[in-house]
């Protein structure tokens, strides 16, 4: 079906799809990504939006406007904040703001802007004791207690849990999905691409097309919203544990 507000193709079904976090060339020194190379994959497989969270920074909205202008395919703006807590998606700010590294600081400024934020891939390397090091308590955490994960701070100050992320095992996927219904927080899902072959291997499914990140940050906030992949098979479908297990 095609998006009617944007006039791009959207692959058919029941869900809008976007890809909540990717990183560029542009502004992430770790990503293989370029933009026109993105812009490319994105027209490729019918995506419905995708979202551009650099490390620690942000695209200048002019810019951003001017790619999707072009390209005909809508993007949006985030940014994947290093905080005391771990990696957090965030959406609504218009910049980095000094101290947000501190998650809490985190918070206040999101709130003063109406934005909301994610734990990014929140149990990456910490199921397995091979990467204890990792790890500031130096220890595992034990997969046969997602109650006793939950009780973690940094889900006191997101609003919603990246429980599907393209470069993350099953192991801590599914995992991060029951925390996430243990807890009732919103469900996401994103690539985590640094590079075009991925973009869209995993995505977040939403009830209705969206134009902008304010209709997102809405959409989330509401729960609307679920982790899903098979948008590069022609073959949507919500993310669940026996699924995955499969």
């Amino acid at each position: 079906m095609a998006d009617s507000r944007s006039g791009h193709p959207q692959q058919s079904g029941p869900y809008f799809s976007v890809d909540l976090h990717l990183h560029t060339n542009r502004g992430s020194s770790d990503s293989n990504l370029a933009p026109k190379d993105l812009v490319e994959r994105a027209r490729a497989i019918g995506i419905g939006a995708v979202c551009i969270t650099e490390h620690d920074n942000m695209w200048d909205a002019r810019e951003m406007a001017a790619m999707a202008s072009d390209s005909g395919v809508i993007f949006l703006r985030g940014m994947e904040v290093t905080t005391d807590m771990g990696h957090v998606g965030a959406f609504g700010l218009e910049r980095y703001v000094g101290g947000i590294y501190k998650l809490a600081e985190l918070r206040r400024v999101i709130d003063l802007e109406g934005g909301i934020l994610i734990a990014n891939h929140p149990f990456r390397y910490k199921l397995d004791p091979r990467f204890s090091f990792i790890n500031p308590d130096s220890e595992p955490i034990d997969a046969t207690y997602p109650d006793r994960a939950a009780k973690l701070r940094i889900f006191e100050l997101v609003d919603a849990i990246e429980v599907l992320n393209g470069a993350c095992g099953e192991d801590e996927n599914v995992f991060a999905l029951k925390v996430a219904r243990h807890l009732g927080l919103a469900e996401v899902a994103g690539s985590d691409s640094h590079s075009s072959g991925s973009v869209g291997c995993v995505t977040t499914l939403l009830e209705g097309p969206i134009k902008d990140e304010r209709d997102l940050i809405d959409a989330i906030r509401a729960k609307r919203c679920r982790a899903g992949r098979g948008l590069l098979k022609s073959a949507l479908a919500p993310f669940e544990p026996s699924a995955a297990a499969s």
